[in-house]
């Protein structure tokens, strides 16, 4: 068995955090929670956050936390100084042992206070490719610097709260809509800014062709997918549906997605890194929801992948040449039982073969009638995409879907 530093973190303080986030309803309270939360978490003196100004782009303070700590009231740092704007712009956790040798140190905020800043551990918050701020620990406490551990918790807490300043700021925005029109938008704010939306070129996966598109119903969901390198030629997927619908279902989705980043190491199959997220997610999960989900590990060169099934719906693989048929089934939902056991497939994807894995939102499409798209008439959408690309196939299934919904509401 392959062992990581990953297996002496403990996720579910981040999983608590992640839930509080998700109940607070204005950006003050927002910031303020995780300041007074994550500090006795990671165990400093004094933690931070600054955001990104308008125009300027110069970091301001917009909450600060300590016991001891000055009130700092309005702290400007320009851009692209100080170790909080170099984490900004290089957009990766930063740790410094002694800021008295580090350069980059903006001391201003000592001057002003009176404080002593020792040891610092400043993480971006990164949102769909996009950095809304960071968040700055400083001062370790009962020991002289920052760990490795530290700094690997303080970059996935730094993600969840990335997603949550996005939910606010996007339910801010929305509540000058319309009731329907804030919904949809909302769906995108949270959704899209989490899912990627650049693929992989030939030159970076030689022996497959990736494509996925999310069409946002008109309530927030929890439909995810996601993919990303493991290790040298292994590309890591996932397409995931989190049950329900509301802010509740896009928090549970981005908890989801954090912690298959945080598993999915080199050494580890699907079951494995499924069966360390479900844990996470069982052990804390309040709100009583669960995800479905396919994860698959895919050789980039030659197309052989080993995927996890998690109570998904059925992949559909479709041959260069011939009828289009479902997988198996297979596997337990992930969130409900820490015990859950999850099914696994292997195969090789020939020269021109596709594999299409979807969610719900697909067959249970209703048109008009109150009939459902259903699995059957997603099978005949198979036939004669022979030779499409794999974005061209996703184009079809939509438009199979919207044809038989037409004005109807998904």
């Amino acid at each position: 068995m392959m062992k990581s530093s990953e297996q002496e973190l403990d996720y579910g303080p981040l999983f608590r955090l992640a839930g509080e986030m998700g109940r607070e309803a204005d950006l003050s309270g927002l910031l303020l929670m995780i300041l007074e939360k994550s500090r006795p978490w990671i165990q400093a003196e004094a933690c931070s956050i600054f955001l990104p100004e308008e125009g300027t782009g110069e970091l301001v303070i917009h909450s600060a936390q300590g016991d001891s700590v000055p009130q700092l009231g309005t702290l400007r740092v320009p851009k692209g100084k100080g170790i909080v704007g170099s984490a900004m712009e290089e957009r990766k956790v930063i740790r410094v042992d002694d800021v008295s040798k580090d350069t980059r140190f903006y001391g201003k905020a000592d001057e002003k206070t009176g404080w002593k800043t020792k040891a610092l551990l400043a993480a971006p918050l990164l949102e769909g490719g996009n950095c809304v701020g960071v968040i700055e620990f400083l001062n370790p406490i009962g020991r002289a610097a920052f760990t490795s551990r530290d700094e690997t918790m303080v970059e996935y807490f730094a993600g969840l709260v990335a997603s949550a300043l996005v939910r606010i700021r996007a339910h801010d925005a929305a509540l000058e809509r319309a009731a329907v029109q804030r919904d949809l938008d909302l769906a995108r704010e949270l959704q899209g800014g989490l899912l990627p939306k650049v693929f992989p070129t030939q030159a970076e996966a030689p022996g497959i062709e990736l494509f996925a598109r999310l069409e946002p119903a008109k309530e927030v969901s929890g439909d995810l997918y996601d993919f990303f390198p493991v290790g040298d030629g292994t590309m890591c997927f996932v397409v995931g549906d989190v049950s329900g619908k509301g802010i509740a279902a896009g928090i549970f989705m981005a908890v989801t997605r954090t912690l298959i980043r945080a598993t999915a190491v080199p050494g580890r199959g699907p079951v494995e890194i499924m069966t360390r997220v479900n844990a996470q997610l069982a052990k804390e999960n309040q709100a009583s929801l669960f995800v479905t989900m396919i994860l698959g590990l895919v050789d980039t060169t030659t197309g052989r992948m080993v995927y996890g099934q998690g109570g998904h719906n059925p992949p559909i693989r479709v041959p260069a040449k011939g009828k289009a048929v479902y997988e198996p089934p297979g596997g337990m939902p992930l969130g409900v039982f820490e015990d859950a056991k999850f099914g696994e497939r292997e195969l090789q994807l020939a020269p021109g073969e596709t594999l299409v894995v979807y969610t719900d939102g697909v067959t249970e499409a209703m048109n008009e009638a109150k009939d459902l798209f259903g699995e059957d008439r997603l099978e005949q959408s198979m036939s004669g995409v022979a030779g499409y690309s794999a974005e061209k196939i996703a184009e079809r299934v939509i438009e199979k879907v919207e044809g038989f919904v037409l004005e109807a509401e998904r």
